[in-house]
């Protein structure tokens, strides 16, 4: 049995911090969900699971459920959608809408029962609310069926991680508890796979289609999942489906030429797929003020970009310091600043003191 296993389409989203990209931004989730539908084709999928927000909340507009719902239909497999916690099944909700029933091959998860599906039989955990305490996975059966493969899918945040005491808190070893072949999981937006005692890879984040937001360190997949039969350890393989790429660099200047690497850098990335959150602090050394314009001109080459050099500082000069204490810890301090070992932090510490020191004079 073979599946595809999505989540977290969100579908919907303003993307209001990406400005005048925020649309293209939005229409890359529609066509990377279309993506999907080739995929499942491609290898053979017997089914798709998708754990929850496909939507980013209730307000979406009748045009993004009907183009979600056509997507779905456009799958070669049955395919099998859980309400999650920003599209919970509520009334009024999205579910509710007609376009769902156009589509055979496309059922909702709507009720916590055994559902039939390829090879396989489903225990879905739908949510009801946008925040809860309880544990959707706990109405389980833990019985094993002897001639199906058991499937989990569920949408919160495994017990023990940060905000997951509200935020439909699931047991880091439901799988095992629930003598689940696999447990699909969504509301993490990056992929993440679990395994349980055993060393079987029994549950998984698939992490969104396409990324949300900078700083998720590995979003942008669908996990394909491979299950022989019951009691089979699971074969996990990611697949990537985002088109967008969202970069997020932190630099601390301590040395002149830094800032030419940064912008040379820049140049290799710059793209029109491309989302960049660029943040330079640390030194402005005055043969570095060409590239620091350099890097500003890029911007327009990426989809979208921001660039923060306001951390960057002029070198610091004993001038710069009042008299006493702490004029004498910056002279101690460049005296160390070409040492090979601790000559940047030392600058660094420099900077730190010329930051306080301006601060207080103001």
């Amino acid at each position: 049995m073979k599946l595809l296993h999505t989540a977290d389409w969100q579908i919907g989203m303003e993307a209001s911090r990406c400005g005048a990209a925020a649309e293209r931004v939005r229409a890359a989730r529609i066509e990377s969900a279309r993506l999907l539908a080739g995929l499942a084709a491609r290898e053979r999928a017997d089914l798709a699971l998708l754990a929850g927000d496909t939507f980013e909340n209730h307000g979406v507009s009748r045009a993004d459920v009907e183009a979600v719902a056509s997507i779905l239909g456009d799958f070669p497999c049955p395919v099998f959608v859980l309400p999650g916690n920003h599209d919970p099944d509520a009334p009024g909700s999205v579910w509710e809408h007609p376009s769902w029933r156009r589509h055979a091959n496309v059922t909702l998860l709507r009720q916590s029962q055994p559902t039939a599906a390829p090879g396989c039989v489903l225990f879905p955990c739908p949510l009801r609310t946008r925040w809860g305490s309880a544990d959707p996975t706990s109405w389980i059966p833990a019985g094993r069926a002897s001639d199906a493969i058991r499937i989990g899918v569920a949408h919160g945040t495994l017990a023990g991680l940060p905000g997951a005491a509200s935020d439909h808190p699931i047991a880091p070893d439901a799988a095992a508890r629930r003598r689940l072949d696999y447990l699909a999981l969504g509301h993490y937006h990056s992929t993440r796979i679990y395994r349980d005692a055993e060393g079987r890879s029994s549950m998984a984040y698939s992490g969104t289609h396409e990324p949300t937001a900078f700083g998720e360190d590995d979003s942008g997949n669908a996990l394909l999942v491979e299950i022989d039969a019951p009691g089979a350890a699971p074969r996990i393989q990611g697949l990537k489906t985002a088109l967008l790429d969202w970069r997020q660099l932190r630099l601390t200047a301590d040395q002149p030429g830094r800032l030419a690497e940064t912008r040379r850098q820049l140049e290799e990335l710059a793209a029109s797929t491309r989302l960049l959150d660029l943040r330079l602090d640390g030194i402005l050394f005055p043969e570095d003020l060409a590239d620091v314009e350099a890097i500003q001109v890029l911007a327009p080459r990426f989809l979208h970009a921001r660039i923060d050099t306001a951390g960057l500082l002029p070198p610091v000069t004993l001038d710069d310091l009042p008299e006493g204490p702490v004029r004498e810890t910056a002279r101690r301090l460049m005296a160390l600043c070409d040492n090979a070992t601790q000559g940047p932090a030392a600058r660094l510490a420099l900077q730190r003191i010329l930051r306080l020191a301006r601060g207080a004079s103001r």
